[in-house]
């Protein structure tokens, strides 16, 4: 197939390279050699009259063309796999397909593992490539860098379809010695003590109960930030620190590390993690066939949890 000299297997490798952003990880990505990508990267270049990804000391980054073509590419493709598979039946069992999810370490380790277990056996041609939170997720999602997200709603695009998989709500968690949360009823001393506060992605995006906290009451007493949920246990241990986590997770950590579980002298507004995936992937039977499991293991996470 040929769109005015441009053949689909160019489009394919214009939309791997502009994804990783690097020309090996695009070979892997397609299962070709690293000289056949870059001969097709070559022949991009030409098509368009345009370097498309330019040396930016260790990373490559996008031309203004390039980021530019970044989004329609995808959605040829996008189309074209829908156009093809419409009336064709779909089977995990025998699908070769891979995904890049964008997630935090929190739905990653209540939720997503226990799903990719099960797609391993339900689905064992599928391969996943999980990315931490970006500073701006949504972008990702845009710009076709990722095929899913997960995450709370503000973390969401408004120009894509999402459901909503499950909620959780939050609780303190302190060191198993520290006993001093015994004593937590007001939420002025909660406030005062000293805290471990997550934030996620490069430039440090927001937690849920941190904007709540920041908006409603007075400043928070932060000693140490670190960049992920999985951190938090080893800035507690052995100190008086104290740190807000969802009670889904806290009760995962303590199983492995000497935590104390305590109610926060307020409340939260509840979390709820969603799933969001490209509005021209709607007809991708692969992409909705994995929306629909994540759904069914959300059903189930909340059946093991009532």
């Amino acid at each position: 197939m040929h769109f005015n000299g441009l053949d689909l297997n160019l489009i394919v490798a214009l939309d791997a390279i502009l994804t990783e952003r690097n020309v090996t990880r695009a070979a892997e990505k397609l299962n070709i050699s690293q000289p056949g990508m870059s001969g097709a990267l070559n022949r991009l270049r030409q098509y368009f009259n345009d370097d498309l990804l330019t040396q930016n000391g260790k990373q490559m980054i996008p031309t203004p063309l390039g980021a530019a073509l970044s989004v329609p590419a995808k959605e040829i493709l996008a189309t074209v796999r829908s156009r093809l598979t419409v009336q064709t039946r779909f089977l995990p069992q025998e699908a070769q397909r891979s995904f890049t999810v964008m997630v935090s370490d929190y739905a990653a380790t209540i939720f997503l593992a226990n799903v990719l277990r099960a797609l391993s056996v339900e689905a064992p041609g599928m391969t996943f490539d999980l990315h931490q939170y970006a500073d701006l997720p949504s972008e990702a999602l845009e710009t076709g860098r990722i095929d899913v997200l997960l995450g709370p709603q503000q973390a969401l695009s408004q120009n894509h379809p999402f459901k909503p998989l499950f909620a959780d709500d939050f609780v303190g968690v302190a060191c198993a010695d520290n006993d001093a949360v015994d004593d937590v009823t007001e939420i002025e001393t909660f406030l005062a003590m000293r805290h471990v506060l997550v934030r996620l992605g490069g430039s440090g995006l927001p937690t849920t109960d941190a904007t709540f906290l920041e908006r409603s009451f007075s400043p928070r007493r932060i000693e140490v930030i670190v960049p992920s949920w999985s951190l938090v246990p080893h800035y507690l241990m052995g100190t008086q620190r104290i740190a807000i986590f969802h009670r889904r997770l806290a009760h995962d950590y303590a199983r492995h590390f000497p935590l104390r579980i305590f109610e926060i002298p307020a409340t939260l507004p509840a979390f709820e993690e969603c799933v969001q995936w490209r509005a021209s992937s709607r007809g991708d039977r692969a992409i909705q066939w994995l929306i629909d499991r994540m759904e069914t293991h959300a059903r189930m996470l909340d059946t093991v949890s009532a």
